[in-house]
């Protein structure tokens, strides 16, 4: 399955199992005898339908994952694991009321490698598996998340049965882990280059700005590095990008203004300010590449960020931008290299997760949750 059938599957999902519950729902009950587990009835406390029911518990889920409270760092601001484990609980209930929706499952584990449960995660895949044997993602999220546990023999038995399913998912998945290898064994370095060949740019990561809509340090520390870069090498246009708004203010244009005030040419500089996370700042960045043809990037973030934004981008660019493009990266200094050097659990976990996302396997995927 490709990226397109995969978000057509993500819709269709949703899509089917609204209809399919609305269904249920001007239905009277199944036949006498019949199990619960298996066709949950179609009215609850209050008369209140199963699709209805559902529809409650999505709501909630989605309010929790909308909760403005965030942890925050230079290398990653996410959801807290209280508001993610709202989301795993109220999914998981409507996961019991639809047994057959796969797409709550597959929302459900996300929220569950949010909170650090990666085995938890594993366990409702292979839930998934149960009822939907040949389903390719669940056996791409075992393939990934297994060799992320350090389960080589495990990994290697889901991307067998990965090839019987969906042999063209293969190569995406082998690309993710030549890109991850290539990222964990690359030596990050802060020192902008001596030169850079014809067709190379710059892609610059956002950080969230503070609720004022001024920019925050880690910011401001990433546009400084990138004046290093771009003096460095004169004739690379450079991307910005950073779409979350606040106080009527986005990244990508503040960070543009702020480079041109120190010296730039805006002429130079494309601003996209649709981006709220990293796999979207490297897909809505990729276009950018490809309207300049460019045929590498060097990647500017937070030394503690700069590994996720550079695989996230040499995966998106496998959908728009030549075989042969390249992308490497420069690190604004958040934390001593020496102790980033070897990537942490938590980091290794995000590089994970936001790959697979930039594959195009959807994180959230139950309506009103909907998120790559």
């Amino acid at each position: 399955m490709n990226r397109r059938s995969a978000l057509v599957r993500v819709i269709a999902l949703t899509a089917v199992g609204v209809l399919a519950l609305g269904g249920c729902s001007a239905q009277s009950g199944g036949p006498a005898g019949s199990s619960s587990s298996a066709a949950p009835s179609s009215a609850g406390a209050g008369g209140q339908g199963v699709a209805s029911r559902v529809d409650a518990l999505l709501a909630e889920a989605k309010q929790a994952f909308d909760s403005p409270t965030r942890t925050s760092t230079a290398g990653n601001t996410d959801k807290t694991v209280n508001s993610m484990a709202v989301v795993e609980e109220k999914v998981l209930a409507a996961a019991e009321l639809a047994p057959y929706r796969a797409d709550l499952l597959f929302t459900a584990a996300s929220a569950r490698i949010a909170e650090k449960n990666v085995r938890g995660a594993l366990a409702l895949y292979e839930r998934v598996l149960g009822f939907a044997p040949e389903d390719d993602d669940a056996q791409t999220y075992l393939a990934v998340w297994k060799r992320f546990l350090g389960d080589a023999g495990g990994s290697a038995a889901a991307m067998d049965r990965l090839r019987e399913a969906a042999p063209d998912r293969v190569p995406e998945v082998e690309a993710l882990f030549a890109q991850v290898d290539d990222a964990v064994r690359t030596p990050i370095t802060d020192a902008a280059p001596a030169g850079a060949p014809d067709g190379t740019a710059i892609v610059v990561l956002g950080y969230a700005l503070k609720s004022d809509g001024s920019m925050d340090a880690p910011l401001i520390s990433r546009l400084e590095k990138t004046l290093e870069v771009a003096r460095a090498v004169p004739a690379a246009p450079i991307v910005v990008t950073g779409g979350v708004e606040k106080a009527g203010r986005t990244e990508g244009a503040l960070m543009k203004n702020w480079l041109v005030e120190h010296g730039l040419d805006a002429g130079r500089i494309t601003d996209e300010n649709f981006a709220r996370t990293t796999v979207e700042n490297a897909l809505y960045s990729s276009y950018v590449l490809a309207t300049q043809r460019s045929s590498r990037a060097i990647v500017v973030s937070s030394a503690s960020h700069v590994r996720r934004g550079a695989v996230d981008l040499a995966l998106a660019a496998r959908q728009n931008l030549p075989g042969t493009f390249a992308v490497s990266s420069v690190a604004a200094v958040d934390k001593p290299l020496a102790e980033l050097a070897v990537p942490s659990e938590d980091e290794m976990r995000s590089i994970y997760r936001d790959a697979l996302s930039t594959l195009g396997l959807w994180s959230y995927r139950s309506a009103p949750l909907l998120q790559r």
